[in-house]
């Protein structure tokens, strides 16, 4: 595994990526993030744009979610829809 580094897509540029890495970061990991990213363009498609699928949680649907919110807190049982 990766761990996720800081995303922008840049809007001067389309289809544009740019990847922020932390300054802690080896090159050895950035390299191994390079070929990762190697491998990627080497799967299907299909596979690629529905990952994860592995993982105890799928692909959030963050638009569901805005528009369902579901508030809870902390010193609260109750749950308001």
């Amino acid at each position: 595994g990766v761990m996720a580094p800081t995303l922008y897509f840049p809007m001067i540029v389309p289809e544009c990526l740019m990847i922020e890495p932390t300054e802690t970061e080896s090159k050895e990991v950035l390299d191994q993030f390079a070929k990762d990213f190697l491998n990627i363009l080497t799967e299907d498609p299909e596979i690629v744009m529905t990952a994860p699928h592995t993982t105890d949680v799928g692909r959030v649907d963050e638009v569901w979610a805005a528009r369902n919110l579901i508030l809870r807190h902390p010193g609260n049982n109750t749950v308001q829809d």
